[in-house]
């Protein structure tokens, strides 16, 4: 027999959807469609294609509409026997079926496979219905359906592997709803195509034998859809108990715990009871399985006692099912292939259990085993090896449970699994040599052409793609030849392309782009290579490998379309607080934060940031931070915020800023109770996520948000906590041992500058030279070391974030080109790291240059600190190679300052270094201020003026050498008794003098030179009247501004300090740190409520944040994890702004519909003067006032 062959297009029902239904409400569009289709292939011409459909079309709507029963019309859905019937009525049946191809092939116009098409369309035509069994494009499923219907006919004299092929039809259509008028729609359609064709030439035992043979498949797959049902259970039951029966009674106890909290409330004597019911429940599980899976004799030694030898038999059997799995393959002899080609075919068939239920996931992971399966020695390659292990392994870790309906399924599953796969396991190496062959032959023009051609196919299917593509020609061509691309390496690594194509399919997801689409980008696809290329080979493996690629790109994106995802694409908070309030209570948090598809996830949250949805991002950290509780737990996301995300905050401070103060306020609870006479309030700080990362370390989200360089944020309360959490517990005094040895070299230094002794002495000169020699190496080798630490630290730092980029599988493993990779990134790195101290890139990107401004800021009194200790290391240094004591080292009386190499040029330099490096000392000694939040904002402010210092000396020197320069070429002869200004540098000194009011001299004894005078009042109306007064002015301007924010940009040079300090923190002290904050404990929200873990309890006034409403959102009913919460009836004053303003548009518009009832034409008087017109509906309409005023209260 020769195998069954799969195609990607699997079954008859396809992941591509091609949006039929619409079509169908859109009449004769499809139709016209197809025909067009149909046309332009160049197949049949439309003379052949149009003409010749339009008599069996009539025909076969005429004989459903008299929906009368034929002769044939007999279906047994009963059961699935061997196909029997008279071999005279085979033998005119299969002669009647072959001469029909033979002349669909003969006419040399067009492909067999378009008399498939011919039926389908009228099938679709006559039962519109019909057509949602089909959701890919027509040449796809016609091909196969014609090729599957060519396989029957064939195979009608031989019953059993006839048999064997409808129930693997049947299984590839498990989830397709069939029934009797689609198979009557088929058979009739059928019958008339071949009888147009052949006319009469067919007669009626052919015509007997092609209907009863549709009747039997058709019969036979509705049969199998019945019994699939139960087969499916019994298979995932059973898969899932083997995989999981560790786990077993988890779901049950969890669902007794419920019940015992919702009788018992939150106590801590039910957790415990409970907790040591369940650990003892596993306990006993466990060991009754170790047990029955002991011998006897190992049962009788248990029961002596010898718990040591059992304890030991335990761990060496296996407890697991693919342990199971390797253990039986290696007893039949099959351990190699175990640990080869099984362990792939194992995988695979762990998904295609889990998704029974979906035959085209079933049909995808299938193809994707048959590619992986091809890099094996096909010979090696023996399912029925893989069976016998299978059901060995199922049938030992499942001996109670194993049944005859367990060995009938899984060999009925494995059996179709093998036929899908055995048909198909020789072509992927073959179509992926013809596909490198063919796209590899091609020019970069006719590629280009190719790719043209694609995008002008697809918006002729399908023009509403254009509105979807709009990015440049030069992208489109990029998306083309990746799609050409991948067709190729999807044969090469199949289960990284699966992986890749399923994190595509999820940005696509976040894109909004309909799956409708890519039925029609595949049909242009493949249309046009076959025009590009006349390889039949080569246009079957584009076609397989790219139908291929749309299923999992459009299950990706089905799968992953959730309701949160299109709130997001909406951006509005309305809808996702709609879509989120369907969640479990228990997975509310997850619906927020995770998509899984496949080994892919997306992050809704993320994306929301990412692709600027900020209304909705907001509302979903809202959500998340909310603490709920019923009355069994209480649920907050904050944990599984960080879990889920632990770089939360960076991607907040770097993309989203104004959202960064939202997550900060969600980790604040407060209690709306006071205590001491309404003084105090009890508050909750949850710092435990921001202090720790997931590893126990210290987490870098201090680092982010003083990077940001905004004093505002650092002044949020949970920043400010943090913040002086770390400086008294554990910075303070690190800091305070590091700047002591400052303090001690500052005092050293002054003595041995300053103790000089007026008369020589040896013994001073000694006690001075002890004190020079501590001061030089306790400055050169101390700051040196510290220096080179940071150096080192950092670069530590940053080779671990270059090696994790480039450990993609993070095995910690790398090889030489990968070493290479990371050697040249960290040299650039250091490059640019450079070119920012020598501000070489000054000019350079300004989202860039800002960003590193604002960083720069965050830090800059560190900065400072850095740049004073190189600068005390130079000068340390030079003065070192100008010290007297050394050069005298050869004088007798040493030690000494007195010899003829110590002359006065040395000494003279030796001093000016001095006082530099005494300078230097004391500067070491600004960032003390620390320790003082105000001293430190006036420190700061002085350094923020600087800038206006700045402009107005480079101003003056502009000034003074202005009139500098002018002045003495005026006064080569003038007297003295004025100013000296014989020369422009005396004239610079006499003018600078005036201006800050050292000028000795008096202006009368330069009344005598009116050129003079005029200069000297000139030069000081600009210097002393604009400049120094303009001065005064932008001080002040800059002092307000920087007022507002003063303590804020103290506190964050606290922070970067800290964060600085943390880098070098002993990993001792900082477990000493965590364990005294005991974030494991619970702690109280109000008296005797137990709240939650991870947080900072303290009493702040009440004065300070007053509040009225409780902050936990609390709520009665069902404590299942599984229920969502209740409707949330917020009274109209506990709306946000949003919803507030979404409330008063609804009450006015409804106010404005009532007013409109009111609006009627001036009446006109009647007769006797009374008005006429009045409405007595108005009457009625009065009384609406009442409810429009009962609105109005509640908005």
């Amino acid at each position: 027999m020769r195998p069954a062959v799969i195609s990607p297009r699997g079954g008859d029902v396809e992941d591509v959807n091609y949006d039929q239904g619409s079509a169908r409400r859109k009449g004769g569009r499809l139709q016209s469609e197809l025909h067009s289709f149909h046309n332009d292939k160049g197949g049949t011409g439309s003379s052949r294609g149009i003409s010749f459909m339009q008599a069996p079309v009539q025909q076969l709507q005429e004989i459903m509409q008299e929906g009368a029963e034929d002769e044939y019309d007999t279906l047994n859905t009963d059961s699935v026997e061997d196909f029997k019937l008279d071999p005279q009525l085979v033998k005119a049946a299969k002669s009647a079926f072959t001469a029909w191809l033979d002349r669909s092939r003969g006419d040399g116009n067009g492909r067999q496979s378009e008399e498939g098409e011919n039926i389908f369309l009228a099938i679709f035509e006559t039962a519109p219905n019909v057509q949602a069994l089909f959701d890919t494009p027509m040449g796809f499923h016609a091909h196969k359906f014609l090729e599957a219907l060519t396989e029957l006919v064939r195979l009608m004299d031989s019953p059993t592997e006839l048999r064997m092929m409808v129930e693997m039809l049947g299984f590839q259509h498990a989830n397709v709803e069939f029934n009797h008028t689609a198979a009557k729609t088929f058979r009739i359609a059928i019958l008339l195509h071949v009888e147009a064709v052949l006319k009469e030439q067919f007669s009626h035992d052919a015509k007997h034998g092609l209907s009863a043979l549709i009747n039997y498949v058709c019969g036979a797959l509705m049969c199998i859809k019945k019994s699939t049902a139960d087969r499916i259970t019994l298979l995932t039951e059973s898969w899932k108990l083997a995989h999981e029966k560790e786990n077993e009674g988890e779901e049950e106890e969890e669902a007794e715990e419920d019940e015992e909290r919702e009788e018992a409330g939150t106590g801590e004597e039910a957790e415990q009871q409970e907790g040591s019911g369940e650990e003892a429940d596993v306990q006993d599980f466990y060991d009754l399985e170790d047990v029955d899976l002991l011998s006897h004799d190992s049962k009788q030694e248990a029961k002596g006692g010898d718990k040591s030898s059992l304890t030991q038999m335990q761990t060496s059997l296996p407890t697991t099912f693919n342990e199971m799995f390797q253990i039986n393959a290696a007893v039949m002899g099959f351990q190699r292939a175990a640990s080869q080609w099984m362990t792939d075919v194992l995988d695979a068939l762990a998904a295609i259990v889990t998704h029974l239920d979906s035959t085209k996931r079933v049909q995808e992971e299938s193809l994707v085993l048959v590619m992986r399966l091809s890099f094996y020695d096909l010979e090696q390659v023996v399912l029925s090896q893989f069976k016998s292990s299978l059901l060995a392994a199922l049938r030992s870790t499942l001996p109670k449970d194993w049944s005859t309906a367990h060995e009938e399924a899984w060999s009925w599953l494995w059996d179709n699994l093998v036929q899908v796969i055995e048909g198909s396991l020789h072509k992927p190496m073959q179509y992926w040599e013809a596909i490198e062959e063919s796209l590899g032959s091609m020019s970069q023009k006719r590629l280009y052409k190719f790719r043209s051609d694609i995008y002008t196919k697809f918006f002729q299917l399908a023009p509403i793609g254009q509105n979807y593509f709009k990015q440049s020609s030069t992208r489109l061509h990029f998306i083309a030849e990746r799609v050409l691309t991948m067709t190729g390496e999807f044969f090469n690594d199949p289960l990284a392309m699966v992986s890749d194509i399923s994190a595509l399919g999820l940005r696509h997801v976040g894109f909004g782009i309909p799956t409708n689409l890519f039925n029609p980008f595949v049909t242009a696809c493949v249309q046009v290579m076959g025009k590009h290329c006349q390889s039949g080979i080569a246009q079957e493996a584009f076609e397989w490998s790219l139908v291929l690629i749309s299923k999992v790109l459009t299950r990706t994106i089905i799968e992953g379309s959730t309701v949160v995802m299109t709130a997001i694409n909406a951006n509005s908070s309305k809808i996702m607080a709609q879509a989120i309030a369907a969640a479990p209570r228990g997975q509310r948090a997850t619906w927020l934060l995770h998509i899984q598809v496949g080994d892919q996830f997306i992050s809704p949250l993320m994306w929301a940031i990412e692709s600027g949805s900020m209304q909705v991002a907001d509302a979903m950290l809202r959500d998340l931070l909310t603490i709920r509780a019923d009355r069994a737990r209480y649920y907050y996301g904050a944990d599984e915020l960080f879990e889920r995300h632990p770089d939360i905050i960076q991607r907040l401070a770097e993309r989203a800023p104004d959202l960064l103060r939202t997550l900060l306020d969600g980790l604040i609870w407060r209690s709306h109770h006071t205590s001491q006479n309404g003084q105090f309030r009890r508050v909750n700080y949850y710092l435990k996520n921001m202090l720790l990362d997931q590893k126990g370390r210290f987490s870098e989200a201090l680092k982010h948000i003083s990077a940001t360089g905004d004093p505002n944020i650092v002044i949020h309360p949970v920043v400010a906590l943090m913040v002086e959490t770390l400086w008294t517990g554990i910075v303070r005094r690190q800091f305070m041992y590091s700047r002591l040895w400052n303090i001690i070299s500052l005092i050293v230094f002054i003595l041995s500058q300053e103790g000089i002794p007026a008369e020589e002495s040896k013994n001073m000169n000694m006690v001075l030279f002890g004190f020079r020699v501590f001061s030089y190496t306790l400055g050169i080798l101390r700051l040196g070391i510290l220096q080179m630490s940071r150096v080192w630290v950092w670069a530590r730092n940053e080779f671990r974030k270059i090696l994790a980029e480039i450990d993609t599988d993070g095995n910690g493993e790398i090889d030489y080109d990968e070493l290479m990779e990371v050697v040249n990134r960290f040299n650039c790195l250091v490059k640019s790291e450079a070119r920012k101290v020598l501000r070489l890139n000054r000019d350079g990107d300004e989202l860039a240059g800002a960003s590193a401004k604002k960083a720069s800021s965050s830090n800059k009194q560190g900065k400072l600190y850095n740049r004073i200790s190189f600068t005390v290391i130079f000068l340390l240094i030079c003065m070192l190679t100008q010290e007297p004591m050394i050069l005298c080292s050869g004088a007798p009386n040493w030690p000494t300052t007195l010899c003829p190499e110590n002359a006065e040029a040395v000494v003279y330099a030796y001093s000016i270094l001095g006082m530099m490096a005494m300078i230097a000392h004391y500067l070491m000694l600004i960032d003390l201020a620390v320790f003082s939040t105000e001293i430190s904002a006036f420190l700061l402010v002085v350094g923020s003026v600087m800038g206006e210092m700045t402009q107005f000396l480079t101003a003056l020197t502009f000034l003074l050498l202005l009139f500098g320069s002018t002045i003495s070429i005026h006064c080569r002869t003038c007297p003295v008794d004025g100013g000296n200004f014989s020369d422009m540098p005396n004239a610079i000194i006499t003018l600078f003098s005036i201006t800050v009011g050292l000028y000795q001299g008096d202006f009368r004894d330069i009344q005598e030179d009116p050129i003079l005078l005029v200069c000297v009042f000139s030069f000081v109306t600009f210097s002393v009247i604009l400049l120094l007064n303009l001065l005064i002015a932008q001080l002040n301007r800059t002092y307000e501004y920087i007022y507002q924010d003063m303590l804020g940009f103290a506190q964050l040079n606290r922070a970067s300090l800290i964060v600085d300090a943390m880098a070098n923190c002993p990993k001792g002290r900082w477990k000493k740190f965590v364990s005294s904050m005991q974030f494991d404990e619970r702690r109280e929200f109000d008296e005797g409520d137990l709240g939650l873990p991870g947080c900072i309890q303290v009493v702040e006034s009440a004065a300070r944040n007053r509040l009225s409403v409780e902050m936990i959102k609390r709520y009665g009913g069902t404590t299942s994890r599984s229920v969502p919460w209740p409707e949330d009836r917020r009274r109209h004053t506990d709306l946000d702004t949003n919803s507030r303003l979404d409330l008063l548009e609804q009450v006015l518009t409804k106010t404005l519909k009532r007013m409109s009832k009111f609006r009627r034409p001036q009446p006109s008087m009647g007769p006797g003067g009374v008005a006429s017109g009045f409405d007595p509906a108005m009457e009625s309409d009065l009384s609406d006032d009442d409810s429009i005023g009962g609105d109005s209260n509640d908005s």
